[in-house]
């Protein structure tokens, strides 16, 4: 959903309709009686009363924010400030002003990008932008909170446990880029030199690793306006900005190499959006984004690190942290997000359905945590307990759309943090730290972009989409809810990002869909989903396992090619990847039980077991409406 001005609409008309029922008092007794007629009350005096007013106003309020002011008109003295952010259909910033001018509200805070403000409002003051014409959303200024799990996933191998592993000639991190390629990517030459991320976390803790002459800019959003900080001082106080971007782009300098990033030579600007505790608010994320937009060619940036989100709680057409997610992506940036770690809680051990904001929009990349169980071979991969699973929540795509190993990760250490003094356990040597969860994988898929467009700047956000998807590794353990289109290919998604044609999308037999691993035959995935569509391509091999996550086979109206080489391969201008022999519908069977056409049909029993859906529940909303006071 898409803010704009209204073309030719007079704003004095426009006004005088949002401002009706005070205007006729502003001659007669001033300013004093419009606010205080603002302040009083209006919701009634029962819950029933509130319930047939909210009725009217569904459409134009998060379905959260609605359970929440119908709890609070129960009680008529509850005055408390909700944090809320309101789009509006006006000419915003005008429409700003106005409403400061007749209101008196305090402090609204502009998000230019999604014609919205925030404030701190009242519940009556929320019915009143409800009711008028030109509001077209309230919803609340949820907290944000960064995707890692200090504690990682107990699911065997002592990698996965809290205790400290011995140090080996090959331990997690040289099995990591092994896994995926990087090791392979990295030995070709590929580094990320000439490549800027945005890392939008807690912030940067100088490291011998990672030091200040390859951060372009630090600036702060936790006050909601930007703060450019020292890049020779450290700011990182909660720890999590750090280790992220030590799996992004760490140079391994003090572990001899072992603990190095994907992409050892990139750039970051790095933006500060949550605190101490490791939270912040969804309205100053907004605005991190937009900054980083607007400063885009400044700096060169190509792609964006949003390893913090908030739990699903309305669709990404209506959450305005999605749509200016969207205009990162129109603005040429691509942006990789955690899908979030709710695959869990201690009543409920498997929740379905809950994959964060801003993953769960369809342009943005979200990312799934693995467990590879210590080995770099795929075997014995399996899914991680707490990483949320798909479908979105209410839009019921497909997510996530990858995964990576995410799983006691070591990386670098913010020393003297919050996760550093509450997990002393967890430092790995004096410079570095294990930690688990989504944000360490969707750091993973972050550097494999930044390697990619150092092969080939010219690539566009959906090319290095596509190829991320369609060369994703399908495994056999992890339900396809959960590994998504599969673990990314380092390798092969940048050996096709250096050789694919950018005037015509042709893809020549440069590249191989499949390499060894320690005996093991890696083959690229050949197909992908994406929204509520699947590509199948010629790549498709029968030598390929044909299983697909949790026992689902293949369809089986597959054109099987010789799966050699990527041969006659093109990928349309629309961003669909085509090829010779594709097979393609608007809606097709993918094994028994899930019809892809315009939405989703879930079989009874695919995926619920022992476990919940998200919809049946919101745990992981308990205290996340932010702003009471």
């Amino acid at each position: 959903m898409r803010r704009r001005p209204l073309a030719g609409r007079n704003s004095s008309q426009t006004y005088t309709q949002l401002f009706r029922i005070k205007r006729p008092l502003l001659g007669c007794v001033g300013m004093v009686v419009v606010v205080s007629l603002f302040l009083i009350p209006s919701f009634g005096r029962s819950p029933q009363r509130f319930s047939e007013f909210s009725g009217r106003f569904d459409a134009k309020i998060s379905p959260v924010l609605r359970e929440e002011l119908a709890s609070r008109s129960a009680n008529p003295e509850d005055n408390r400030l909700m944090s809320v952010i309101v789009q509006v259909d006006v000419d915003f910033f005008a429409f700003n002003q106005e409403l400061d001018r007749q209101s008196g509200l305090e402090n609204p805070n502009a998000l230019s990008l999604v014609h919205a403000y925030s404030a701190r409002l009242q519940a009556h003051q929320i019915r009143w932008l409800l009711e008028s014409p030109v509001v077209d959303y309230v919803t609340q200024d949820v907290v944000i909170r960064s995707s890692s799990d200090t504690g990682g996933d107990p699911t065997g191998d002592i990698l996965g446990s809290r205790r400290r592993p011995p140090v080996t000639p090959e331990d997690q991190n040289n099995v990591t880029l092994k896994a995926i390629g990087a090791d392979q990517a990295q030995a070709a030459g590929y580094s990320g030199k000439g490549v800027t991320v945005a890392v939008l976390d807690s912030g940067f803790n100088r490291h011998p690793d990672l030091n200040e002459k390859r951060v372009l800019e630090v600036v702060d959003f936790t006050s909601g306006e930007p703060i450019i900080l020292d890049r020779k001082k450290n700011h990182d106080d909660y720890g999590h900005g750090t280790p992220v971007s030590g799996i992004i782009g760490g140079t391994g300098k003090e572990s001899r190499g072992r603990y190095r990033g994907v992409a050892p030579k990139v750039k970051f600007v790095q933006v500060k959006v949550v605190g101490e505790d490791g939270t912040g608010l969804t309205s100053n994320l907004i605005k991190a984004i937009e900054w980083v937009i607007e400063n885009k060619d400044t700096y060169g940036i190509g792609v964006a690190n949003i390893s913090v989100g908030h739990s699903p709680v309305e669709s990404y057409k209506t959450d305005p942290l999605c749509q200016v997610m969207e205009r990162l992506v129109e603005a040429g940036i691509v942006a990789v997000a955690s899908a979030g770690n709710l695959g869990k809680t201690e009543e409920y051990p498997e929740i379905w359905g809950a994959i964060n904001s801003p993953a769960n929009d369809p342009k943005v990349i979200a990312v799934y945590p693995l467990n590879t169980r210590g080995t770099a071979t795929h075997g014995d991969d399996i899914s991680t307990s707490y990483g949320s699973r798909g479908p979105s929540h209410l839009d019921g795509l497909f997510k996530p759309d990858l995964s990576a190993p995410g799983n006691a990760i070591t990386s670098l250490v913010a020393k003297g943090s919050t996760i550093d003094r509450q997990n002393p356990d967890l430092r790995v040597g004096k410079h570095y730290i294990k930690l688990s969860g989504a944000s360490m994988a969707t750091a993973v898929v972050t550097g494999t972009v930044a390697l990619m467009l150092e092969a080939n700047s010219g690539l566009d956000v959906n090319l290095i989409r596509h190829i991320l998807l369609l060369s994703a590794i399908k495994l056999e353990q992890p339900h396809m809810l959960e590994q998504g289109n599969g673990l990314v290919n380092v390798l092969t998604a940048v050996e096709l990002a250096a050789v694919v044609d950018l005037d015509t999308h042709y893809v020549g037999d440069e590249v191989s869909p499949h390499w060894d691993l320690d005996g093991e035959t890696v083959w690229v995935g050949g197909a992908f989903a994406n929204g509520n569509q699947i590509v199948y391509s010629r790549l498709v091999d029968a030598d390929i396992s044909p299983v697909w996550g949790s026992g689902i086979s293949w369809a089986d109206g597959i054109f099987w090619a010789d799966g050699i080489f990527w041969a006659d391969g093109i990928f349309w201008a629309d961003g669909i990847f085509w090829a010779d022999g594709i097979f393609w519908a608007d809606g097709i069977f993918w094994a028994d039980g899930i019809f892809w056409a315009d939405g989703l049909f879930w079989a009874d029993g695919l995926f619920w077991a022992d476990g919940l859906f998200w919809a049946d529940t919101h745990q992981s909303l308990t205290g996340q409406l932010s702003g009471d006071d």
